[in-house]
């Protein structure tokens, strides 16, 4: 993931960092230096443009399990495969740091073996969607958790994980959004007649709610056709997004783009950008990312919203599945140059304000490293 590697970049030039991983057809070799940290990655199927439970395009592991018969006969030898390649590092560190509950669930066991301290990062989708026996035998067992949002906190304790939680961000790369490139090709190629843009950035899954984004769009064309809406994303509901601006009849005014790389010049072309979500919003990259850039953001209201990105100051709130309501939002927006104004203000100070400068996650992490050593694992 793009956040992990911007994290081991910055952390790797503090401290010595070794990264142990899953390997891929395209992901690079089994063992190089990048960053200036140490990366090992492991096989767990051969050959291996059969391994269909990591790096793959249905967006996540836990979509590729529930999606592929073969993901799931891989995960039981993708876990012991984990386990033999990360024991040949683990016994030489100071601290392991887990990236989400499957690796925690692997690093206990490295834990007893070496009596390392054991950190756990988790995800919010792992602590959603694993077995709750899974979950509570993990948590029980780490030393320290990062939890970087308040819908997961809550979700630890509902798992019994109440004790050493630690609230250190997610580390996104901001620098790279900084870049103008591809800025204006990226127009000529989507917008050419300069429309408003409204962009949809993420998975195309049941979290990001896509095809709520699609419902909005016959509302905001019946009364101002000069909207241009984009997707840029990949999941399992790609198919039916497509079907569905078919149905609607608005292939006109939707375009699917698919996986993109260039962030940076989509969101320098987005007037609005509009995240929805049945579950929570705090804090997804892809809205952290547009805020930083000063995007105004429209975003429907699941749990925690309300309470961190105040109405009209940081975000334009809306209920929840009403595309009626995120139309009228939109059109809102496109006409009140003097809000998306505020926002646009506002939305890199409140970036800032939650602490998801990279110098302050660094910090952090290292503060925690050492505390997890002095106490021993």
């Amino acid at each position: 993931m793009a956040f992990i590697r911007a994290f081991v970049k910055e952390l790797a030039k503090e401290i010595e960092v070794e990264v142990v991983t899953s390997s891929a057809p395209d992901n690079g070799p089994l063992e190089q230096k990048m960053d200036k940290a140490n990366i090992f990655r492991f096989n767990y199927f051969f050959p291996r443009q059969l391994q269909k439970l990591s790096y793959t395009s249905s967006g996540g592991m836990l979509e590729s399990f529930r999606r592929s018969f073969l993901a799931k006969i891989q995960a039981p030898i993708f876990l012991l495969s984990f386990f033999l390649k990360a024991r040949k590092h683990a016994k030489s560190c100071d601290v392991i740091h887990a990236q989400w509950l499957l690796a925690g669930f692997v690093g206990v066991f490295l834990k007893k073996l070496y009596k390392k301290p054991l950190i756990c990062e988790v995800r919010g989708a792992d602590l959603r969607s694993m077995p709750a026996w899974f979950i509570r035998y993990t948590l029980k067992h780490v030393d320290h958790v990062i939890s970087w949002t308040p819908e997961m906190t809550d979700l630890l304790y509902k798992h019994d994980r109440s004790r050493n939680i630690h609230d250190i961000k997610g580390m996104i790369d901001f620098e790279k959004l900084e870049s103008k490139k591809g800025a204006e090709a990226f127009r000529k190629e989507v917008n050419p007649k300069r429309k408003f843009l409204v962009t949809f950035l993420g998975r195309m899954v049941h979290m990001k709610n896509p095809l709520g984004f699609i419902r909005t769009v016959p509302s905001v064309i019946a009364k101002d056709k000069d909207v241009q809406f984009i997707m840029a994303g990949d999941g399992d509901l790609m198919p039916d997004a497509q079907r569905l601006v078919e149905k609607l009849g608005v292939q006109d005014s939707v375009k699917i783009l698919g996986p993109r790389s260039d962030v940076n010049a989509i969101l320098r072309n987005t007037d609005v950008f509009v995240g929805l979500s049945p579950i929570c919003h705090t804090f997804s990259a892809t809205i952290m990312e547009a805020m930083h850039l000063g995007v105004p953001c429209i975003l429907d209201t699941p749990p925690y919203t309300e309470g961190y990105f105040t109405h009209q100051k940081y975000a334009y709130l809306v209920p929840q599945n009403d595309p009626e309501k995120l139309a009228q939002a939109i059109l809102l927006l496109k006409k009140d140059t003097k809000l998306r104004d505020t926002l646009s203000k506002n939305g890199p100070l409140f970036v800032k304000k939650l602490g998801f400068e990279k110098k302050e996650i660094i910090r952090k992490t290292i503060a925690l490293y050492k505390k997890a050593i002095t106490e021993g694992g």
